[in-house]
């Protein structure tokens, strides 16, 4: 939805040869006062809200808006309570109407648009007042997903997606020189021919398990195709540029590998990224089902199975010269004294730790958000500050939300932690005080804030408009605040428990979402393992 209607504005821009302006509002993010205006009760002052402002700044004409194409969209959940106040602005009398008695007219080269997921809350006043296009399933299909994430390969550097905010980043000193974006296109190119036939939309392996884990599997919380792709590619990504590293900077310790190596090393990492991206939100032995049907339908090609054939394959990762090595191999056996038995920072690594900390670490490092669903002491925190612990340059700021957690919270943490900038391309900028460092916002019972009457969380809104605009807008000057170096990872039970509520589609498509699931048998034998040889070493005639 929002790539058509961007699409067309940029296509009248070049026709006409003007500079048209979108200004996008999330009317659920920011509370109805600071949407419209205000009235205050004891001076009878009103205050415009961001919506009169923008309205009245386009009227005003200060910097020749009327000349320009303005579209105003409301991006997020319709209701009553705030949509209803249009009505006279979207039919003919094109008037908004303030509480002070002043009324604004809508200028000609006004639109005003509504992006929405469904219309469960809208009212017939503004439906019939609006013209309507509906974008099914079908608009967009998997399919033609797979293929522009080829089409992108091909044409864009995979180092732009995570070095954007950070000129001095060794991966953008790496394509540095004009000779170096080359050789790094030739290499994208010939990784994207290796996949292509995984891509096919007639029997190509991503499709077919994508439909099989839809069909077939059990997940925590709503499946959504275009999220599972969405993971699958970042980690394609991370995969991508390991390789291309490697072949045009390679040292003494990692030699450039040979055509074979490659392939072996992208396709059996492309079914790793499978099975984590689209049954990592469901327990083992739907990974484990899915690594079997994944293994079952390649079984005539050329990628070898594991030689341990008695071990799922989700307990195997790719090495560095394209082999299987078991994850078994990773764990470390670590000694305790007794004493340090009860710490209560304690990790024990185990088999799901470590191969719970590597895929965080590789989603970490694309900055993407993401999402740990779990039972309550299932080690989602640990797992995760565990996992940021490898990250270099970063802080972490836990929030705990509760049912009455407001996107306020997340500002004053923003304010606490960051610092506003004035910038000659960006607007204002809010980024880390230390400059090259990120900070990452741990938002602890993601689900657990309330809905409103509508079913929209606020805050929810609020994070949403973060990932995916970039930034929100502030309400004391109504200026958009453009986010830099800003991660958002969250925590959360099921959905089904007590007092949790099901996150938005349009939240969740952002994020890669891990269940993290009580420990298995081999990790209970580790960890107490671990423990028992602790105790037992305080009778020196006990031996394991």
């Amino acid at each position: 939805k929002t790539t058509a209607w961007r699409v067309l504005l940029t296509a009248l821009n070049r026709i006409e040869n003007s500079d048209g302006q979108a200004h996008i509002i999330d009317p659920k993010a920011i509370s109805k006062d600071d949407l419209y205006g205000y009235m205050d009760q004891n001076t009878r002052e009103w205050t415009d809200g961001l919506f009169t402002h923008i309205l009245r700044k386009i009227i005003d004409n200060v910097r020749g808006e009327l000349s320009k194409r303005q579209w105003i969209i409301f991006d997020g959940d319709v209701d009553p309570e705030w949509v209803e106040n249009l009505n006279s602005v979207l039919d003919d009398n094109k008037l908004l109407t303030l509480p002070n008695g002043e009324r604004l007219g809508l200028p000609a080269n006004v639109r005003v648009m509504f992006e929405v997921q469904d219309l469960r809350h809208a009212t017939l006043a503004t439906v019939s007042r609006t013209g309507m296009v509906w974008f099914n399933q079908e608009t967009v299909t998997s399919a033609m997903l797979l293929q522009c994430y080829l089409n992108r390969i091909r044409q864009e550097s995979v180092f732009n997606v995570i070095n954007q905010d950070d000129p001095n980043s060794k991966d953008n000193i790496i394509q540095s020189s004009e000779e170096n974006k080359t050789s790094i296109l030739e290499r994208q190119n010939h990784l994207a021919d290796l996949l292509e036939p995984y891509c096919e939309k007639e029997n190509g392996l991503i499709l077919d398990t994508l439909e099989f884990s839809e069909q077939k599997q059990v997940h925590i919380m709503d499946f959504l195709q275009s999220r599972c792709l969405q993971t699958l590619f970042s980690m394609l990504n991370h995969v991508i540029r390991t390789i291309v590293k490697r072949q045009l900077f390679s040292n003494d310790r990692a030699t450039p590998l040979t055509e074979k190596q490659i392939e072996q090393y992208l396709i059996k990492s492309l079914i790793i990224s499978m099975i984590w991206s689209f049954s990592g939100d469901g327990k083992l032995k739907y990974r484990q089902q899915l690594g079997d049907f994944i293994m079952n339908t390649i079984k005539n090609n050329n990628i070898a199975p594991p030689t341990d054939r008695s071990l799922p394959i989700i307990d195997f990762e790719v090495n560095s010269e394209g082999e299987w090595d078991s994850w078994l191999l990773k764990v470390p056996s670590i000694e305790l004294e007794g004493s340090k038995v009860d710490a209560s920072d304690l990790v024990i690594p185990t088999i799901d730790t470590i191969r719970h900390e590597t895929l965080l670490y590789t989603w970490l490092n694309e900055h993407k958000p993401l999402l740990l669903c779990g039972p309550p002491g299932s080690g989602k925190t640990m797992t995760l500050f565990s996992a940021l612990r490898s990250l270099p340059a970063c802080e972490v700021v836990g929030l705990n939300f509760s049912s009455a957690t407001t996107p306020e919270l997340i500002m004053k943490t923003f304010a606490h932690y960051c610092e506003y900038k004035k910038t000659a391309t960006s607007g204002v900028v809010l980024a880390p005080s230390q400059l090259g460092k990120w900070i990452i916002v741990f938002c602890d019972e993601i689900n657990l804030p309330d809905e409103d009457k509508y079913g929209t969380q606020r805050v929810i809104s609020f994070l949403r408009q973060c990932i995916e605009h970039g930034g929100f807008y502030r309400t004391s000057d109504h200026t958009w605040i453009h986010l830099e170096r800003i991660q958002f990872v969250g925590a959360c039970n099921p959905p089904t428990d007590p007092g949790r509520k099901p996150l938005s589609h349009r939240f969740l498509r952002h994020c890669p979402l891990i269940y993290v699931d009580y420990p298995g048998e081999i990790s209970l034998k580790q960890i107490y393992g671990t423990f028992n040889r602790a105790m037992l070493k305080k009778f020196n005639n006990m031996k394991p």
